[in-house]
């Protein structure tokens, strides 16, 4: 037992005598592990509003995004409010406005933009209206920030009236950077429904009295009849 221990210090001993640097490694602490590399983190998306149909190729991108109010829209947005009032749903005589964000569109030697958006409208019925070309998103000066979202100049109102059709509506927009020579297109499913009928009074309600003079009161319709 004692022979066999004094040779295998001297073995050891030599073996740090020929590799001082492999001793010296030996010695040191193992080293800590490395942390998990982290995540990508998730693309920022153009702007939150949903819900919304998105598409871009190149750095230009196309959001399209339905509300029952433009102007309200329109002045929220220029308060950074976004798209709180978005929505796919609606009833007879209350129309949709479909809007077009955009960023990223290409300046051409004026340093003008020069976006135009073609909308197709797929009725219940299978019928569609393709009446709708050459509608301007954008042409005047190209924004100052590419990566900044911008509002289309104009909104697509849509619906219908007590007659219908009811049902999904397919709204379709292919847009097109003239400059740059790239085409997106987004699409979204507009629900419309029969607004609520009244119900008719029942025939042991009391007789109503006599009503108060009428006042003058504004157009439960929108400034341009909606459209079938």
């Amino acid at each position: 037992m004692t022979a066999m221990t004094i040779l295998y210090r001297l073995a050891l001993a030599a073996l740090l005598l020929a590799s001082p640097a492999v001793a010296q490694k030996t010695a040191k602490p193992a080293p800590k592990p490395k942390p998990p590399a982290a995540k990508p983190k998730p693309k920022t998306p153009l702007i939150a509003i949903s819900p919304l149909s998105h598409d871009e190729k190149d750095g230009f991108s196309i959001l399209q995004v339905a509300v029952p109010d433009s102007a309200k829209f329109i002045a929220g947005w220029k308060l950074g409010a976004g798209g709180g009032s978005a929505t796919t749903r609606t009833v007879a005589n209350q129309p949709l406005f479909t809007f077009l964000i955009f960023r990223g569109c290409k300046a051409n030697a004026q340093g003008n933009c020069d976006v135009v958006a073609d909308y197709v409208i797929h009725r219940p019925d299978g019928t569609t209206n393709e009446e709708n070309k050459d509608f301007v998103v954008w042409n005047k000066t190209a924004p100052t920030d590419p990566k900044k979202p911008y509002l289309s100049d104009g909104a697509l109102g849509y619906g219908v009236d007590d007659e219908g059709p009811f049902g999904d509506y397919r709204v379709v927009a292919t847009v097109t950077d003239r400059v740059a020579g790239i085409t997106l297109t987004t699409e979204q499913t507009l629900t419309i429904k029969p607004a609520k009928a009244t119900p008719p009074a029942k025939a042991n309600d009391p007789k109503p009295a006599d009503p108060a003079p009428a006042k003058p009161m504004g157009p439960d319709l929108p400034a341009e009849p909606p459209a079938k």
